[in-house]
């Protein structure tokens, strides 16, 4: 009867999981034009959509990231101030690139140049801070990047200048520029900068007082068309190689999202006859998205029977529920509940068959939970309920596994060896003891005559 029942609840079971309704999967509810997209819950570290995280690609400008997270680390003082070389200046003459319009022999702070790198994206002030950070050599703070980014482990990154203008053998990943950006934004100076919209360069030994604007309009209120009044930083970049490049993150009603865009075009998306930055747009749309269609909802709890495990020696019951050790909760679409996603137990971290005793609550195995094919969290799972252990059938099992021990099989041939041994002496001891009894026998008659 109990077999029957316990099949019974495994076909029911079976059956529940089935019948649960298909939905499409994050990657499919969004279009973007941009070639590469990562969409992070910064509060679970769940990636909401991914289009070529991993792609290998030019980071542009996004390389100054790594470039303001050496230099803070590595610099005693922000406040010292550095000259302005003219190799420096020269190290990026002829490129067209973004500047501050720093000149040779001018003095900043460490601190100003920071934020001539982050606001304005200024590819002089890189090469000023590589070079003072590098005790006069750049390529020994490009190395020190290098050093830096592997320590977190980014194995798809690897940087041969400090501003990120195209180069053979200069590149990362939008995963790996999540990583590294989310290690930036731990330093309270680089998430200061990189949220200001506008800054003012004090005047210096060789320039009046300079406003520099952030080329990030996703926190521009001026620029309706791209901003966001949720996003806060984070970089921006372009390049032929790269296409059009953003990292922000968002912050509204306690979520929390960072995204990362790469290789977005440059193109007339509303037909005004100018083109517009993808980038930002891609962005911006991605960040709506998720607050408009992701809540965080409970997915599981400990009442769900997630399946059914048999039980050896034990008399009151042949097998024991496993239910969620805990409530788990994740991101999904809006409407959906624990009864839109499937748990299924892990084969290799749960068994088909456990011993008594089981007290309820303990863990005998892991499920995960999945949202439309994706895994969102996996959850311990644990007994429903105690189930007592049959004395005869313990001392029994315990007995069988004793003669079936190799412990026990090793001192049971010992005991043999030793035996077979003990009887082989007697056997010899005892012929040894006849010789010397037998009667001696005359050889030679002659010898009686």
């Amino acid at each position: 009867m109990k077999r029957a029942f316990s099949f019974f609840l495994a076909v029911v079971l079976l059956l529940c999981t089935c019948i649960l309704p298909s939905f499409a999967a994050f990657n499919s509810s969004l279009n973007t034009s941009a070639d590469i997209v990562l969409l992070l819950n910064r509060d679970s570290g769940t990636v909401i959509f991914d289009k070529n995280a991993d792609k290998v690609t030019a980071p542009a400008s996004l390389t100054k990231i790594t470039t303001a997270i050496v230099t803070i680390q590595n610099c005693q003082d922000l406040d010292t101030v550095v000259t302005v070389k003219q190799s420096s200046l020269d190290a990026i003459a002829g490129t067209n690139s973004s500047t501050a319009g720093l000149l040779a022999g001018e003095q900043l702070t460490v601190r100003q140049l920071l934020y001539c790198l982050l606001v304005r994206s200024a590819n002089e002030a890189a090469v000023i801070l590589a070079d003072y950070i590098g005790g006069g050599s750049v390529s020994a703070f490009v190395q020190m990047m290098n050093d830096y980014v592997q320590s977190i482990g980014c194995e798809n990154t690897h940087y041969v200048n400090p501003h990120g203008l195209d180069a053979e053998g200069h590149y990362s990943t939008a995963r790996d520029l999540a990583v590294i950006t989310e290690h930036a934004l731990e330093l309270p100076l680089f998430s200061e900068i990189v949220n200001t919209v506008s800054y003012t360069l004090p005047a210096t030994n060789k320039s009046p007082e300079r406003n520099l604007l952030s080329t990030n309009w996703l926190i521009n209120p001026n620029f309706k068309t791209y901003y966001c009044e949720y996003a806060a930083g984070v970089k921006t970049g372009s390049t032929s190689d790269a296409g059009r490049c953003v990292i922000s993150t968002a912050s509204k009603d306690g979520y929390n999202y960072l995204a990362v865009v790469m290789g977005a075009p440059y193109e007339d998306v509303n037909g005004d006859g100018n083109p517009d930055n993808c980038a930002f747009l891609e962005c911006k749309k991605i960040f709506e998205w998720a607050f408009d269609n992701l809540r965080l909802t409970k997915v599981a709890d400990p009442t769900r029977i997630v399946t059914v495990v048999d039980v050896r020696l034990s008399r009151d019951a042949d097998h024991v529920r496993l239910v969620p050790e805990s409530e788990v909760t994740a991101l999904v679409p809006v409407g959906n509940d624990e009864n839109s996603v499937l748990i299924e137990a892990i084969p290799e971290e749960t068994p088909t068959v456990v011993d008594a005793p089981i007290k309820k609550g303990d863990v005998l195995g892991k499920a995960r939970i999945l949202y439309a094919e994706d895994e969102i969290a996996t959850v311990n799972l644990v007994a429903a309920e105690d189930v007592d252990v049959s004395i005869l059938l313990y001392l029994g099992n315990g007995i069988s596994k004793l003669f079936h021990s190799t412990v026990f099989l090793i001192v049971f041939a010992l005991v043999l060896l030793v035996l077979a041994v003990y009887i082989g002496l007697i056997i010899r001891h005892n012929r040894q003891k006849k010789r010397r009894r037998a009667p001696k026998t005359i050889k030679n008659f002659r010898n009686l005559k």
